[in-house]
C-alpha cells in the first residue's frame, strides 16, 4: 500500500473547503459577486478570471468527454485526488482509472468563486457538484460542494493540483 503524507497544500485546501461557506471573499473572481463602482482590475483579479474559466472548461468536458476523461486532461501529474476511503489518486493515469471504475454516474458542477495567490502560479476554486444517473432526465443522486486548487503550468495554463469535495444525498 502506497502511503502520502499529508503536503501543507492539501491541509491548506482543506482549510479553504470550510471556508467556502464564508464566501465572496477576497480579490478572486465570481460572477455572483455584486458590482462594485468601475475600477481597473488588478493582475490578480484578471488571473482568476481565467482560473475561473479554466475551471469551466474542465466541468464542459465532464459533460461532454465524461469525468474520467476530463479529469486526466486537467489534472497536474502530481495533482491529488483524495477519495472517501482508500488512498488518494496521483496523477492523471490513476485519477481516470478510479474515476471509470467508479458506478456509472454523470458527474457535473458549476465553479463559482476563483482566486490566485500573489505570486500568480497558484490559485483555487470553488463550487457546487452534482451526480446523476446516466440518460435523459437522471435523478440527482448525490451533490456537495468542491474545491481544488490548482498549479499554472509552463504554457500558461492551469491544472489541478489538489481535488477535495464534501457531498450527501441528493435531497
Amino acid at each position: 500500500m502506497r502511503r502520502v503524507a499529508a503536503t501543507p497544500l492539501v491541509v491548506a485546501a482543506a482549510g479553504l473547503l470550510g471556508a467556502c461557506s464564508l464566501w465572496p471573499f477576497g480579490s478572486g473572481s465570481a460572477d455572483a459577486v455584486p458590482s462594485a463602482p468601475a475600477r481597473e482590475r488588478t493582475g490578480l483579479e484578471r488571473e482568476a478570471d481565467r482560473l475561473l474559466e479554466a475551471d469551466r472548461a474542465f466541468a464542459a468536458q465532464a459533460v461532454t468527454l465524461g469525468a474520467a476523461e476530463a479529469f486526466a486532461r486537467f489534472f497536474d501529474a502530481q495533482g491529488l485526488r483524495l477519495a472517501t476511503a482508500g488512498d488518494p489518486a496521483i496523477g492523471p493515469d490513476q485519477v481516470r482509472t478510479a474515476l471509470a471504475a467508479a458506478p456509472g454516474r454523470i458527474l457535473s458542477w458549476e465553479p463559482r468563486y476563483a482566486e490566485v495567490f500573489a505570486g500568480g502560479n497558484w490559485g483555487w476554486t470553488w463550487g457546487e457538484w452534482h451526480a446523476h444517473e446516466p440518460g435523459a432526465g437522471g435523478r440527482r443522486v448525490a451533490e456537495g460542494r468542491y474545491l481544488n486548487v490548482w498549479k499554472k503550468q509552463g504554457d500558461g495554463s492551469w491544472k489541478v493540483r489538489a481535488d477535495l469535495r464534501n457531498g450527501e444525498p441528493a435531497r
